[in-house]
């Protein structure tokens, strides 16, 4: 390939991207980024993976929403944008940088920490889910690129892998990709769509959590297969929809309905529903939280919204907004520590309470600078007051990081060491150059930048939640 043809071929990856991909989600092993929004028409992100452009966290960068997206972990792709400078005249060498005290989780939670291979025995790569238990982890291996094939357990104790159930498509659906998975106390759900219809439908499989043949609950298309989160429970799987609303279907079949009483509400994780969307396309991310419902006990808990606070969002029992954490009640109200920050995370909560935040280095005026040696990102648990490191920086100062592809708040944290960033740039005609709608079409030559990984593939470090033992 001569370098006129690969500029060119990257650019019009980046003009498709631009055009088609929808709000940012989540891939195997990307940057850390923003709001969840899993649909299988981001197929775009394919389009980019071909041409190996992904944005990552630099070091001493702050962080913005990217143009694309696809299925997988929370962690989305981000682009780069230059951190605030000293002042004009000032010597930035004599800025004293404060010391990020973050331990990291294999010190804090040793007994949470462990290494599993990213590919199963036959080559399929591993894609991790959930923890099913303090020593087994939920793992999807998957054929080819965002193709779950089948469900297998992880024993972080004994090192070895079983199969649970394959994940097969629907006979005659083409272009199927299965989405978010979750896992109940006797069963594992997830639901799927396809790419190559226009018009909006979705399926729910089931299988029991001990393993077996996955049965295919039912089949919804309009406003219900605009499926949000799902849930599962002893006799039904559960769904939020993006315009609010919570509907079931049993598990052995049956037709879909709504759940009395739910309307404007979303799932969170079986049995609590919020009012405030999850993750949805033009969310309102300032908007706080001012309620959980349990849907089990019709029990109403209203959220105690101190002023002047943004973007609060509760589980059961802890609140994270923009650097504060509290109890739902507003009792333990607090700033989070300074060095986790919130800005273009694709997710904040994590279960049991735990906070997840991309770790910045900053000066004594608080500005921000490069930190090589703090952690990518870090798990906050509210409760204690604890903190531990996650992801691995690499020269750069960036690196990559994901959370489980789990439909409820993820319970693993996982990424490869052995994976780095490298950077390439190249000038091109700044015309060629996607922008946004409504700009003036530039002239001359202009920077465009590609930043793949290299290097990796063979281990995951993964941090399994379930294992950390609760605050007494």
């Amino acid at each position: 390939m001569n370098e006129n043809r690969g500029e060119a071929e990257l650019i019009r990856a980046l003009r498709r991207a631009a055009d088609t991909a929808p709000e940012p989600d989540g891939d195997l092993l990307t940057a850390i980024g923003g709001r969840r929004r899993r649909r299988v028409r981001r197929r775009a992100q394919s389009a980019l993976a071909v041409v190996g452009v992904l944005a990552v966290i630099g070091g001493g960068t702050a962080v913005a929403r990217s143009s694309f997206s696809h299925r997988g972990g929370e962690g989305a792709a981000l682009t780069k944008v230059t951190a605030t400078q000293p002042a004009a005249g000032e010597n930035p060498t004599k800025t004293e940088k404060q010391k990020i005290d973050i331990r990291p989780a294999a010190e804090v939670w040793p007994s949470a920490v462990s290494t599993i291979p990213a590919k199963a025995a036959d080559g399929w790569k591993y894609r991790p889910i959930a923890g099913l238990s303090a020593t087994e982890l939920l793992l999807s291996a998957e054929t080819s690129f965002e193709k779950a094939g089948r469900l297998e357990a992880y024993d972080t104790v004994t090192g070895k892998s079983t199969v649970l159930a394959d994940m097969p498509a629907p006979e005659g659906v083409k272009g199927y990709f299965a989405q978010d998975i979750e896992v109940g106390a006797e069963s594992i759900a997830w639901w799927g769509e396809t790419s190559h219809d226009s018009d909006k439908w979705a399926d729910f499989w089931v299988v029991p959590r001990a393993g077996g043949t996955a049965k295919q609950v039912g089949q919804v298309t309009g406003e219900l297969a605009d499926v949000e989160r799902i849930g599962v429970t002893a006799d039904s799987v559960v769904w939020s929809v993006g315009g609010g609303g919570i509907h079931r279907i049993p598990l052995n079949g049956g037709t879909p309905e709504l759940i009395e009483g739910t309307d404007g509400l979303h799932l969170l994780s079986w049995p609590w529903a919020v009012d405030v969307a999850q993750g949805r396309e033009g969310e309102d991310l300032d908007k706080n939280q001012t309620k959980l419902v349990n849907l089990a006990t019709r029990q109403t808990v209203e959220v105690n919204v101190p002023d002047g606070t943004q973007g609060l969002r509760c589980g059961p029992a802890w609140c994270l907004g923009d650097g504060v954490v509290q109890r739902v009640d507003g009792s333990e109200h607090k700033a989070t520590p300074p060095a986790l920050y919130t800005g273009g995370m694709g997710t904040t909560s994590l279960a049991g309470g735990f906070g997840f935040f991309s770790v910045v280095g900053r000066d004594a005026r608080g500005e921000e600078i490069e930190d090589g040696d703090a952690p990518l990102a870090a798990v906050y648990d509210p409760a204690t007051g604890t903190t531990g490191g996650v992801g691995k920086r690499d020269r750069s100062g960036g690196g990559s990081i994901g959370t489980g592809v789990s439909s409820s708040p993820p319970s693993v944290i996982y990424w490869d060491e052995d994976q780095r960033q490298v950077e390439e740039c190249k000038m091109v005609d700044a015309a060629s150059v996607p922008r946004a709608p409504g700009q003036p079409t530039p002239t001359g030559k202009t920077k465009l930048c590609a930043t793949t990984q290299k290097g990796g593939g063979e281990k995951f470090r993964v941090v399994n939640l379930l294992a950390i033992p609760p605050a007494e």
